[in-house]
C-alpha cells in the first residue's frame, strides 16, 4: 500500500492537478480503499489554474465513508519522501481524532477524488505545503487559525454561545514541544544505523529553536451550557474539546469531532481513542465530560464553509 501512496505523494509535489488520474488509477487498481464508498464521479481536470475546491457530497455522507475504522494515533505522515515521518498523507485504513475530521471535511468540499486529496493537503499543511514543520500541529494555534484564514472553516461558537461565549488562552511554546520529540517520532526510518536516526532526530528537535513563546487564543461554549444549546449547533460543525490550561500540558484542544442531525437529534461522530470511528449521542457525550479530571471548559465550534 504505501509503494502506491508514495506514487500520490511524488505526484502531488511535481504537479498537484495532471498528475491526479493516474496516481488515482493506480489507488483503484490496487484496491487500497478497501470498501469504501466513493461514488462521486471522476471529472476531467480543468487546463490552467482550478478552483480551490467544488461542491461535493454534505459532511455527513463524506464522513460516514470512514465510519468503522479502527483508530490510529499519528496516521498521517508526509509520505515516502518525508523527512521525519513517512506515514502517507491520506489513509483508508485507520485515522485518529483530526486526521478522521481532515479527510471528511476534504471529501465534503472536493467534488472528486482528486480534488479531495488537493483539498486535504491545503487543509493539513499551511499554505499546503507538505513538510513537517508546516503541518498543522497545534489546533488551537495552527489548525484552527490556519483554516479559517485558508476559507476552509468559520467559528460559529460565538453564535451558539451567544452570551454564554468563553474564550480560554495559553502560551505555547512549540520550542519545548519539538524538544521533546523523541525517536519514536521519526516513522519509516527503522533501517537507518543508530547514529543516522540520532542526527535525525537532532534536526527534528531544531526545527523550533527559533520559534518563540505564542499565544493562543480560542473561543468556546461552556460544558455546562451545551446540554440546552446542543439543538443549535448545526449539522457538519466541527467541534474542538477545550481543557482547562495546564503547565504539563503543551495544548488546550485534546479531541476533534463532527456534531451531525441524527434520527433522534444531534449525534457526534468521531474516531474514538482506542476504538474506531464511530457515533454517539452528543448528549450522552456531553454528559460524559462532566467531572474529568483534566476539566473540560466546553466545545470550539466551526463551520465548514461551504465551495464557492
Amino acid at each position: 500500500m504505501k509503494s502506491i501512496l508514495a506514487i500520490i505523494i511524488a505526484l502531488l509535489i511535481a504537479s498537484p492537478d495532471a498528475a491526479y488520474a493516474a496516481a488515482l488509477g493506480a489507488l483503484r487498481a490496487n484496491a487500497v480503499y478497501g470498501g469504501l464508498r466513493f461514488d462521486a464521479p471522476s471529472v476531467p481536470l480543468p487546463a490552467g489554474p482550478a478552483p480551490a475546491r467544488a461542491a461535493g457530497p454534505g459532511l455527513a455522507e463524506a464522513s460516514s465513508r470512514f465510519l468503522g475504522l479502527p483508530y490510529v494515533l499519528g496516521a498521517l505522515g508526509e509520505g515516502a519522501a518525508g523527512e521525519f515521518d513517512r506515514d502517507p498523507l491520506v489513509s483508508y485504513t485507520g485515522l485518529d481524532c483530526t486526521t478522521f475530521v481532515e479527510q471528511a471535511m476534504a471529501f465534503a468540499l472536493g467534488n472528486s477524488e482528486p480534488r479531495a486529496l488537493d483539498i486535504l493537503r491545503q487543509v493539513r499543511y499551511q499554505n499546503g505545503l507538505v513538510s513537517y514543520e508546516t503541518r498543522n500541529h497545534f489546533t488551537e494555534l495552527d489548525w484552527l487559525p490556519n483554516n479559517i484564514a485558508a476559507g476552509f472553516l468559520r467559528d460559529i461558537t460565538g453564535d451558539v454561545a451567544g452570551p454564554r461565549l468563553r474564550t480560554a488562552s495559553k502560551i505555547i511554546s512549540k520550542r519545548a514541544w519539538y524538544r521533546a520529540r523523541t525517536e519514536a517520532d521519526l516513522v519509516g526510518f527503522a533501517w537507518e544505523a543508530p547514529a543516522a536516526r540520532a542526527a535525525r532526530l537532532a534536526r527534528l528537535r531544531a526545527l523550533g529553536e527559533n520559534i518563540g513563546d505564542q499565544q493562543a487564543y480560542i473561543n468556546y461554549v461552556p460544558l455546562a451550557d451545551l446540554p440546552r444549546l446542543l439543538a443549535r449547533i448545526p449539522d457538519g460543525t466541527v467541534v474542538s474539546v477545550v481543557r482547562e490550561d495546564r503547565a504539563d500540558k503543551p495544548t488546550l484542544v485534546t479531541h476533534q469531532l463532527l456534531i451531525l442531525d441524527g434520527p433522534r437529534g444531534k449525534l457526534i461522530r468521531h474516531a474514538a481513542q482506542g476504538r474506531q470511528v464511530m457515533d454517539v449521542d452528543a448528549l450522552d457525550y456531553v454528559k460524559g465530560l462532566e467531572g474529568a479530571a483534566w476539566p473540560v471548559l466546553g466545545f470550539n465550534l466551526a463551520a465548514v464553509v461551504p465551495a464557492r
